[in-house]
Order: structure tokens, then C-alpha cells, then sequence
């Protein structure tokens, strides 16, 4: 393993390329040549992490000082979401299919984080992505989803969708945690039921079948159905499940 020594790392995301680290509030990244590099020397590597930051000039870093104070980071293949404490969520990254939720695809990518205006306000808590997808989960349980959908997994329905879109067959089912893989997700609601959609070729769903499930539904083989689903990650294609049983 790579040692990178940061000073008091309070949270980390990472996917496919990339991986964030918070740090007094401030985001910190680790490129994919540096984390990658199994010859690479741990002191070398945190040089040319303050390098890169020293890099920055005094005006962008002073704007992101004061607009981002962030609460927590999610990862996609090739995006970031940046949770406040003021409960807005910015993104950066990839955004050639609407997975950054900016309302159009005018700008194919941005290295600056982004306002998502369409979930101001929504009590967002938590967020995840996928390749070209991502979701966005709400202190009431609602889901959100944006991006690419060609392989049915923003369950709306629709092949692109640059606006974080409520995801109608999941209203009235409060949710308390979402994952996503490449083109695939799972989200655990409040009540313990476990629900899938998206691409399924490979079985990782978790239904009993290999297939797509172009909406959420409900996971009800018996290794699931029977107990009460505790937590979800998934992989690119593959899913694991923490489950009890239920009294």
C-alpha cells in the first residue's frame, strides 16, 4: 500500500480513477498517476500533492475557501459531488451524459466545482455515482437521479437526463442509503427492503435473474426478503449485502 501522509484526513471517497480526501473542511486529491504508481515513493507523492496545490492561484483557492465547506465527498467513474454544511452539493468532473446534474450537457467537464442549483434545498445527505449515472438521496427519503440512462439505471425511464430527476416509482417508499456501480443500484429503505435496477446481465441485482430492471424493484429472493437489509456497496458488477435476521 501507498502512504500518503496528510495532515488529519477527516473523510475519503474514491471510484474507478480518482480518490478524495477531506481535510479540515478543505478538498484534497490524489491523482490517478500518483495513487497508481506501485514504484512511486510515498514522500515524492505528498510533494507533488502540495506541488499541485501550490499550483492553484490565490484567487481560485481563496473562492473555494469560502463557498465550500465541506461536509462530505462522493465519488463517481470520473465526477465528485462536494456536500456543504449549508446542505448544497457541488460537482466537478466528467459530465459528457448530465452525471454532474448541471441542467445541460454545455459543459462536457469541469475542473472547478459546480453548483447543482435543482437540489438546493432539498436536505441532500448523501449522493453516488456511477460510470455516467449518479443519485442523490434526501433527508425524506427521496431519490434522485441524473445522467446517462441507456442501460436503465437512473430508473426514469430515459436514455440521458441532465436534471436530477425524483425517481417516481420509489415515492411513498422513504430510503436511507443508495450505492451505484458501473450501470447498476441498490437502495436500502427505511423499513430494511432491499431495491435494484439498472443494468443486470450479470446478476448483480441480486433479483434471482440476470437481466436489467429498467425501475426499482423490490429484491425478494429469500437470502434477502427474509431478513432485513442492514447495508449495500456494489462494484462495478457485483453487490454485497449486510442482512439480519429479522425477530
Amino acid at each position: 500500500p501507498l502512504t500518503l501522509r496528510l495532515p488529519a484526513p477527516s473523510g475519503m471517497a474514491m471510484k474507478e480513477r480518482h480518490a478524495r480526501v477531506l481535510n479540515d473542511n478543505f478538498v484534497r486529491w490524489v491523482q490517478e498517476h500518483i495513487a497508481g504508481a506501485a514504484d512511486f515513493d510515498a514522500t515524492e507523492a505528498a510533494e507533488l500533492y502540495i506541488e499541485h496545490r501550490e499550483r492553484l492561484s490565490r484567487k481560485q483557492e481563496a473562492e473555494l475557501d469560502d463557498r465550500l465547506q465541506v461536509r462530505a465527498a462522493f465519488c463517481g467513474a470520473y465526477h465528485t459531488f462536494l456536500l456543504t454544511e449549508s446542505g448544497n452539493v457541488y460537482a466537478c468532473g466528467l459530465n459528457n451524459m448530465g452525471q454532474l446534474g448541471l441542467g445541460s450537457l454545455d459543459t462536457p467537464y469541469t475542473g472547478v466545482p459546480l453548483l447543482i442549483p435543482t437540489l438546493e434545498g432539498r436536505g441532500v445527505v448523501s449522493l453516488s455515482g456511477g460510470e455516467h449515472h449518479s443519485l442523490a438521496l434526501t433527508e425524506d427519503g427521496d431519490v434522485y437521479a441524473f445522467g446517462r440512462g441507456d442501460n436503465n439505471q437512473l430508473g426514469l425511464g430515459v436514455d440521458i437526463e441532465p436534471t436530477p430527476t425524483k425517481i417516481p416509482s420509489l415515492t411513498g417508499i422513504p430510503i436511507r442509503k443508495i450505492a451505484s456501480g458501473h450501470s447498476q443500484n441498490v437502495a436500502v429503505s427505511r423499513a430494511g427492503e432491499m431495491f435494484a435496477w439498472g443494468f443486470g446481465d450479470s446478476g448483480q441485482l441480486c433479483t434471482g435473474k440476470a437481466k436489467d430492471e429498467p425501475y426499482p424493484a423490490l429484491v425478494e429472493v429469500s437470502e434477502v426478503a427474509s431478513r432485513a437489509v442492514l447495508d449495500v456497496a456494489t462494484g462495478g458488477q457485483h453487490t454485497c449485502v449486510i442482512a439480519m435476521d429479522q425477530p
